[in-house]
């Protein structure tokens, strides 16, 4: 599978890094000089739009609304734009699915959310501790690999706590502040920790 990357700076490399370790990936870095209102339709280049899944770190209504119309004229099978644009979201030829928080989205019978969207972990427990962790489905960020690296040995009835830590110090790029996406994101980790912990105990009973 093919997948187009728009990365607004230098800081969504990550996505670029962890996704091109399952994925060929085309990456479109945007121009630093694009006029705040554009007169024209933005050109992205061509080869962005040959792939089957294309996502959009551009944080900008006009150019995701630009970057959708060329996409469904490509034929592009799935547009995943971060951010709060709603307006954009559809079901059709092509689909949009707009997300604020990259770990909270998940298509079904879509090849790309086997292994990103909504995080799903494996774990294994011995004595009372979290023995091994496998990441059977991670954040677009990586985030859940950071988790899987740091919960070993630790107390099972900590682990869940921890994982939400983890995702709040790992350069995740969800927004700050109270309420803020990385909330959202770090409760996100520890239910997948909960729901990995529960099935570990129904194997061992």
């Amino acid at each position: 599978m093919k997948v187009g990357l728009v990365l607004g700076d230098q800081s969504k490399e990550i996505f670029a890094k962890t996704i091109s370790r399952f994925f060929d990936i085309y990456v479109y870095r945007l121009p630093e000089d694009i006029p705040d209102v554009l007169d024209d339709e933005f050109e992205f280049p061509e080869k962005l739009f040959e792939v089957e899944v294309l996502i959009s770190y551009a944080h900008r209504g006009d150019l995701n609304a630009d970057l959708v119309k060329i996409a469904e004229e490509k034929g592009v099978k799935l547009v995943l734009i971060a951010g709060n644009f709603g307006f954009l979201r559809r079901k059709g030829k092509t689909r949009v699915v707009v997300e604020d928080v990259c770990c909270s989205t998940y298509v079904r019978g879509c090849e790309f959310f086997e292994r990103f969207g909504i995080p799903e972990f494996e774990v294994e427990i011995d004595s009372g501790r979290i023995a091994d962790v496998e990441v059977r489905r991670s954040s677009l960020c990586g985030a859940s690999y950071f988790v899987a690296e740091n919960l070993r040995d630790v107390r099972v009835e900590y682990a869940p706590v921890k994982a939400g830590f983890l995702v709040q110090i790992y350069p995740c790029l969800a927004s700050r502040g109270f309420r803020g996406g990385i909330h959202k994101a770090a409760n996100i980790h520890k239910l997948a920790i909960e729901r990995a912990i529960r099935r570990a105990e129904r194997r061992r009973v």
